[in-house]
Formats: C-alpha cells, sequence, structure tokens
C-alpha cells in the first residue's frame, strides 16, 4: 500500500515538475531552461549528499572505479529532458505524459524480454490499450492541439 502512494505522489509531482520545466523552457529557451533545470537539480542534491551519501563520490579514485555506463544516467536525463520539452510544446500534458508512459512501457517491454527470453501477451496488450485509450479519447475531445499547452 505504502508503494502505490508513493506511485501516485511521485507521478503528481513528476506532472508538477513537467508544468514547470515547460514554463522554463518558454521562457528561457529549450537549452537555458534545461540547464536551469540541471543546476537547480545539482545545487538541491549536493547538501544531500553532504549529508547521507558519504564522502565517497567527493574522492576522485573511487569515481574511476565506477562504470562509465552508470554515469552516463545524465546524458539519457538531459536527452530525455529536452525530448519532453519539446514534445509538451506541441501537445498537451497529459497526452505528452501518457505518451512517455508508453514509451517508458515499450522499453522496459523490450528490456524484459530480452533479459528473460521471452515476450508476455498481456504486457503488449497493456500498451496497445493505453495507445488505444489516447487515440479514442483524442477523438472525442473533437479539440485538435493548437500547440500551445495551458499552465
Amino acid at each position: 500500500m505504502v508503494f502505490i502512494v508513493i506511485a501516485i505522489f511521485n507521478g503528481m509531482i513528476n506532472i508538477i515538475n513537467k508544468m514547470i520545466n515547460l514554463q522554463a523552457k518558454r521562457t528561457l529557451g529549450t537549452a537555458n531552461g534545461t540547464l536551469i533545470n540541471y543546476l537547480e537539480g545539482t545545487v538541491i542534491s549536493m547538501p544531500v549528499l553532504f549529508f547521507y551519501g558519504g564522502s565517497r563520490l567527493m574522492d576522485l579514485s573511487y569515481l574511476n572505479t565506477v562504470p562509465p555506463l552508470s554515469l552516463s544516467g545524465g546524458l539519457f536525463g538531459l536527452f530525455s529532458m529536452v525530448l519532453i520539452l519539446i514534445g509538451m510544446n506541441k501537445s498537451q500534458i497529459a497526452y505528452s505524459t501518457v505518451i512517455v508512459l508508453v514509451g517508458q512501457l515499450g522499453a522496459g517491454l523490450m528490456i524484459d524480454s530480452i533479459v528473460t527470453q521471452k515476450i508476455v501477451p498481456f504486457k503488449i496488450l497493456g500498451i496497445l490499450l493505453v495507445i488505444i485509450g489516447v487515440v479514442i479519447d483524442k477523438a472525442l475531445s473533437h479539440k485538435p492541439s493548437d500547440g500551445a499547452t495551458p499552465i
């Protein structure tokens, strides 16, 4: 039950974050809005690192032992943030969030299929149902996206 509450809270925070990032993009531009987002994240995470993360990350010799793939998360996060900001400018926040979710589910399905060497049909069905839901909702709303997302 706690996991469900945390997941719902995370989803709400994620939407608020996307709305703020979209506003930063509109005000500052895509590159500057993304840069501000990452600078704020760095500044805010530094005290957390000092108080809870130990001092290992401040030791450069320790950082040399970390696999390079583990250090690439920031690059993927940056690329993802830029794509989300571009996509949100072209659609409503709810649609862009669901589309990102479909991408995440699809990537998870692909990785799980590679690791376990089997494909679970119900996972594919779930992704298809989400896509069908977005298409039906878009068709029933009769409101073509004008490229502007109200905040």
